[in-house]
């Protein structure tokens, strides 16, 4: 039988627009999740969680937990003070009565001015600039940002003398699955990890957090349990994108930019004394280039540089991971750029882009969304390009900002070349919520940190787009190629949010600096 492959023209599944075969029981309900699952004798466990990040157990009156209905075992792990009972309801009952005297984690000194500020200071020198040229400068803030999937972190765990069983939806279940060994003492041999349906991820399931917790409970309880974190659990206690600060100079000199740099600082975790079976489940993503030096654009001389703050703060690799807000601010930075030059900003991007593939998404998005259309006092257009996974997309947002407190994204127009597409419905899928996370963390979503503790609790007030923010048009365009097959998953974040950015600079006449907007 020959290896080689068939010709596009015989393909049945490789192209054709196919919705998800679970897509009926996702939404009616069938869909097992691991918090559906009926593990024999495994009871429902929460934590009770120290108040501020790395906080300490001084003391712990249980009385009043252990002497209500449905208790089973209250017991301190690396996390706080676990309780299993029949059900949740009581677990959070009995959670709720627990009276423990907590030390202050090592931010309780610390807030959001102090992480900006060091940010700040943490940015290396851009250098001198080339002589005889014109400058076009500027910073900008990124802030903390939740996961939030919509399934909080649950697990299951059974953990017996010489051998362990857990339930978990997890990205990284090997390396999982040696960690759990490791916090239980027992080896990854005689552990068993079974990988649940995940309820949304964005990077939050390469962690294992409560999957650890859940065997270490298991273990000190001696019978099996079913540990779930809260929203309130994850939102102040959960993996985070790392808040950095970025510096970046464009050089220009007779019409066109002759060196570009960009120097960013972020934080970074560091948990000192922390126990190891808590810093376990932690992977730090391998700090990825700037995406300036892969020479998106014919800028003449491009240089960047890192830096980083140690925090004692629990970081994870979230959607986009670097590129998130790396391109973004560069985005941004073009726009001032081509504005600097009384430049128009698709015409610029495409006298200066390097790629055709990527000329040819910003053509396709700018034709096909109308760019340079008059708009209503108040009301912009921005666009923005991104390149990575061997993919490209632009992206074309417009913006009712004329209450510039609640602007509202009415349009979105995405144009991506992933080379062979597999699935053009799952594509879109993508891109649709792509564009979402951009204009979630562009205008109103993010954490703030208050004395060492996270503020934000749920959605309430981690304000994720709702369907009213959502814009009133989208389109998705999907350029014809023959091309490997690229990724696609991460790929429209940093262009979404450079273009919802733009958008709302064009139609408030403003340059915007921190983000989300409403920090």
């Amino acid at each position: 039988m020959s290896a080689k492959p068939k010709p596009a023209s015989r393909h049945k599944v490789i192209g054709r627009p196919t919705n998800r075969v679970d897509a009926r029981d996702v939404v009616t309900g069938r869909a097992k999740y691991t918090g559906d699952l009926s593990v024999a004798g495994a009871k429902p466990t929460v934590l009770a969680r120290p108040p501020t990040l790395g906080g300490r157990i001084v003391s712990v009156d249980d009385r009043a937990a252990r002497a209500l209905p449905g208790v089973h075992a209250v017991g301190r792990v690396p996390g706080g003070v676990a309780v299993v009972a029949d059900t949740f309801h009581h677990a959070f009952q009995a959670r709720d009565a627990l009276k423990i005297k907590w030390a202050a984690g090592p931010l309780a000194a610390l807030s959001d001015a102090g992480i900006r500020a060091r940010l700040r200071s943490a940015v290396p020198h851009l250098g001198i600039p080339p002589r005889e040229t014109a400058q076009v400068e500027g910073e900008f803030e990124f802030a903390f940002v939740s996961h939030a999937p919509m399934e909080v972190l649950t697990a299951i765990a059974d953990v017996r003398a010489h051998r362990a069983e857990i339930w978990f939806s997890s990205q990284t279940p090997m390396e999982a699955r040696a960690d759990i060994a490791a916090s239980v003492g027992l080896p990854a041999s005689a552990v068993k990890v079974h990988v649940i349906r995940g309820g949304g991820s964005f990077g939050r399931r390469l962690n294992y957090d409560a999957a650890i917790e859940a065997a270490l409970v298991s273990k000190a309880a001696h019978r099996p349990v079913k540990l779930m974190w809260s929203r309130g659990d994850d939102t102040r206690h959960g993996r985070m994108r790392p808040a950095d600060h970025h510096r970046i100079r464009a050089s220009h000199a007779v019409g066109r930019v002759v060196a570009f740099a960009h120097a960013t600082a972020s934080v970074n975790e560091s948990y000192g004394g922390q126990a190891a079976a808590s810093r376990a489940a932690f992977r730090r993503p391998v700090a990825a280039p700037l995406p300036s030096e892969s020479g998106l654009y014919d800028f003449g001389r491009v240089s960047g540089d890192l830096g980083g703050v140690e925090l004692a703060i629990p970081l994870g690799a979230w959607r986009s991971v670097d590129s998130g807000t790396v391109r973004t601010a560069q985005e941004i930075m073009v726009d001032e750029v081509a504005r600097s030059l009384g430049r128009d900003p698709v015409a610029f991007r495409r006298t200066t882009l390097r790629s055709k593939a990527v000329k040819a998404v910003l053509d396709k998005a700018a034709a096909a969304g109308g760019w340079g259309r008059t708009m209503p006092a108040g009301h912009g257009q921005g666009v923005a390009v991104h390149e990575e996974y061997g993919s490209c997309v632009a992206c074309l947002a417009e913006i009712d900002a004329t209450d510039p407190k609640k602007p509202r994204v009415t349009k979105v127009v995405m144009a991506a070349d992933v080379g062979t597409v597999v699935n053009p419905l799952g594509l879109e899928a993508q891109l649709m919520g792509t564009a979402i996370d951009g204009i979630s963390t562009v205008l109103q979503a993010g954490l703030h940190i208050d004395r060492g503790a996270v503020r934000e609790g749920s959605f309430a007030d981690f304000r994720w787009a709702r369907q009213r923010h959502a814009p009133l048009h989208f389109e998705a365009h999907i350029m014809p190629s023959k091309g490997e097959p690229g990724g696609a998953g991460e790929l429209g974040v940093p262009a979404a949010s450079g273009a919802v950015a733009n958008a709302y600079a064009q139609a408030t006449g403003t340059s915007p600096r921190r983000f989300p907007l409403t920090f």
